[in-house]
């Protein structure tokens, strides 16, 4: 390692913090609290660099936006969930079908809305369980929530004709999914109202957007961010680069941000927030309309506000064909090492072409036995569907409660080296390996 490399990695590792496990605990002074852990050693999220910036003359791989539907920008794709439901007119009690493998920000804008969460199966490779999902379609059926995940596109198609016989609405969940084709779709091209994400594959912290296919009638116009909230989430994208090793020629514009903004905090304060919006008391409860906390926390009153500005411009300007090919090629290193591992099996063995993955993911026997050590380790992971709804019974989907409790998601995305990968699949290796 060369000075300046150390010096990198010196000044990294002085930007990284430790957390609070979500769900290991252990005793301190005789009492079970939850663990602290160190942040992940290398990004879970794609991180800002200057190797990603422009891609002026290069031909852009296909995307869920390519559709030129009319569209809604929101802060988060759960909020796409808000907005679909409203713009369907959903009624009090009316039922929309959603997924047994989910992240509970799916279901609370459901439920904050009056809407009634009916849980389906799905099938051993994530598909939907189309046999299932016929059981559950009753007269107050109003939608169905279909997900994409990990970056696949699944049995879409299928649940497209089901919802045509049935004249059902079809949301098509593309939060895990932005690039890709299957049988010469484009993702997102099934579904009457598409959720999509932008932080799942691209250096933004948040973003996102509802497409809606059919009437542009009714779309409301969103709150725009102030200019100085920009400049803030901005700077915060180059310090989370800094944290992992990359911008870090910027990092003096970084430390003189912060020198001035400590020295005149008490001259002047910037609020941290912007006042909340006004909701229409028709659309909520007149609680509070916050369901949960942390990662998967849903503010209702988010609903009307579109991401900063920074955040809308980075993906239309970075390079989507390095973007593509990398999470591709990183994806298919990542698998060849995974195949040779212990007590683990990859949920999806192909990547077939024109599929491009959000994440790896990885079933791994009896988790809950590595799972601590993979925090301490500084794994970057994600646990999809580690926390289910409340009141969804584990009965309901046994696929879904299995994978709750074993599989992993592993980055494949564009802004890891192979210094990086290499790392990942030995650590994670020596790990599994220990007996």
């Amino acid at each position: 390692m060369t000075i300046l490399e150390k010096y990198i990695e010196k000044y990294a590792a002085s930007r990284r913090g430790k957390f609070v496990s979500q769900t290991t605990t252990h005793e301190v002074d005789g009492k079970t609290t939850y663990k602290h852990i160190p942040e992940t050693k290398i990004p879970v999220f794609p991180v800002l660099s200057f190797s990603s910036l422009f891609t002026f003359f290069q031909n852009k791989p296909k995307n869920v936006l390519d559709h030129g539907y009319p569209d809604i920008p929101v802060t988060a794709a759960r909020y796409a969930i808000a907005h679909a439901l409203k713009h369907m007119n959903m009624a009090a009690d009316d039922e929309i079908l959603i997924p047994a493998y989910h992240c509970t920000v799916m279901v609370a804008p459901i439920v904050t809305m009056g809407g009634k969460p009916i849980f389906y199966k799905i099938t051993a490779n994530l598909d939907t369980d189309l046999v299932d999902i016929r059981k559950k379609i009753t007269p107050k059926t109003k939608a169905i929530i279909a997900v994409n995940y990990c970056g696949f596109i699944q049995n879409m198609a299928e649940v497209r004709a089901l919802c045509t016989e049935k004249n059902i609405i079809l949301i098509e969940d593309c939060a895990h999914s932005f690039f890709g084709q299957k049988n010469g779709v484009t993702v997102g091209g099934h579904g009457d109202y598409i959720l999509v994400s932008a932080r799942k594959f691209f250096p933004v912290d948040e973003g996102g957007v509802l497409l809606i296919n059919g009437s542009a009638e009714n779309i409301p116009q969103q709150e725009k961010q102030k200019f100085i909230y920009s400049l803030k989430s901005f700077l915060a994208l180059i310090e989370r680069s800094l944290k992992y090793g990359r911008l870090w020629l910027l990092a003096p514009l970084v430390e003189l941000f912060n020198f001035l903004r400590s020295a005149t905090k008490n001259v002047g304060k910037v609020p941290e927030t912007e006042p909340s919006v006004h909701v229409d008391p028709i659309d909520t409860p007149s609680d509070p309309d916050v369901v949960q906390e942390g990662e998967n926390a849903y503010n209702h009153n988010l609903r009307d506000k579109e991401a900063t500005f920074i955040n809308i411009l980075l993906p239309k300007i970075l390079n989507t064909t390095t973007i593509t090919k990398r999470r591709r090629n990183h994806y298919l290193w990542l698998s060849a090492q995974f195949k040779k591992m212990p007590h683990c099996r990859l949920m999806i063995e192909e990547l077939p072409e024109g599929i491009v993955p959000f994440m790896l993911p990885v079933y791994i026997e009896n988790l809950e036995k590595y799972f601590s050590a993979f925090e301490d380790a500084a794994i970057p992971m994600q646990r999809f569907a580690q926390f289910l709804w409340p009141d969804m019974a584990e009965n309901i989907c046994p696929i879904t409660a299995d994978y709750s409790k074993n599989v992993i998601l592993f980055p494949c995305h564009q802004e890891l080296s192979q210094q990086d990968l290499d790392w990942l699949a030995s650590t994670v290796h020596n790990i599994l390996a220990q007996e």
